[in-house]
């Protein structure tokens, strides 16, 4: 894969360890928020991403969310 690719893809995702930090919980509840039904991701293989712009907008559609 070409790097400015790689880097371009990687400035528009999250992975599942930055969306852990944003609020500052754990990597496993940051887990279990990316598998939640409605939750949109990019899954390749094992590799787990998150588009920012959709992560955002269920954050501020889905204030009171349980996990």
């Amino acid at each position: 894969m070409h790097v400015t690719y790689k880097k371009r893809l990687k400035k528009l995702t999250y992975n599942i360890e930055e969306i852990a930090k944003l609020p500052g919980v754990s990597y496993k509840l940051a887990s279990k928020l990316v598998d939640l039904k409605g939750f949109q991701k990019i899954q390749m293989g094992r590799r787990i991403l998150i588009p920012k712009d959709l992560f955002w907008e269920w954050m501020k559609n889905n204030p009171e969310i349980k996990i």
